[in-house]
């Protein structure tokens, strides 16, 4: 689940330092990389972008990522992000017939199809896994079908963007009776803080040309050399 990449619409935090151009264009580049890593995840994959008049562009660019035969493009309703989340899982979970479906946002860009794997057998034994942020946040949200009206609660009433979004999602979940499960704790990428830790740890992490993030940091490093970002490491 996405916004489109547009200059002053997404990662404005981030913007503020790099620039609003720089900062679409570093977005732009965390949902390529997704769509690439979770090409084969799960039995069918969607991207979920908003607005809707943008859906021609993104399937467009997923051609010249060779990636439209893996992803379907689809839009978000209208609402908030609790009222956006909450329909798309009640369409798949109410409609599709699936067994469970995992939802991820488009800022830990270093998701892997193992994360997702992890999810789906948390969801075996619970009714929702979450992927807990670093900012109080979640970067990931799964359900095990079928739909309920009681999981409806767990996306109503939150501080969205906020960090008590983690705890009071907890709190409702447990007033629910639903039970769940947590994978590891990430960090999204919104500021220039979140940004730093990022590029450290790729700095520290140093591994032989050719692993699998090596041209992810190559395209990011290449972004943040034209915008007003300045980023050093002490070897």
């Amino acid at each position: 689940m996405t916004k489109y990449w547009v200059p002053g619409r997404v990662k404005t935090r981030l913007g503020k330092t790099i620039g609003m151009h720089a900062a679409a264009e570093v977005h732009q580049l965390f949902i390529s990389k997704l769509c690439d890593s979770l090409s084969t995840a799960a039995d069918q994959r969607c991207l979920c972008i908003t607005p809707r008049e943008n859906l021609p562009c993104v399937k467009l660019v997923l051609e010249e990522w060779q990636l439209s035969g893996e992803w379907r493009v689809v839009p978000q309703v209208e609402g908030d992000l609790g009222a956006r989340m909450s329909d798309w899982f009640r369409q798949h979970l109410e409609t599709s017939g699936d067994n469970s479906a995992i939802l991820v946002g488009g800022d830990c860009p270093l998701l892997a199809k193992h994360d997702i794997t992890q999810a789906a057998d948390s969801l075996r034994q619970f009714d929702v896994v979450l992927g807990p942020a670093v900012d109080g946040g979640y970067y990931l949200i799964g359900i095990s079908g079928p739909w309920r009206p009681e999981l409806e609660t767990i996306f109503q009433q939150i501080p969205w963007s906020s960090d008590e979004v983690l705890s009071i999602t907890r709190q409702k979940l447990v007033q629910a009776n639903l039970t769940f499960s947590e994978l590891t704790t990430r960090e999204d990428i919104d500021t220039e803080r979140e940004l730093v830790h990022l590029l450290q740890s790729q700095a520290k992490n140093k591994r032989p040309a050719g692993h699998e993030h090596e041209k992810f940091f190559l395209t990011l490093n290449s972004i943040l050399k034209k915008s007003t970002f300045s980023y050093g490491v002490n070897e």
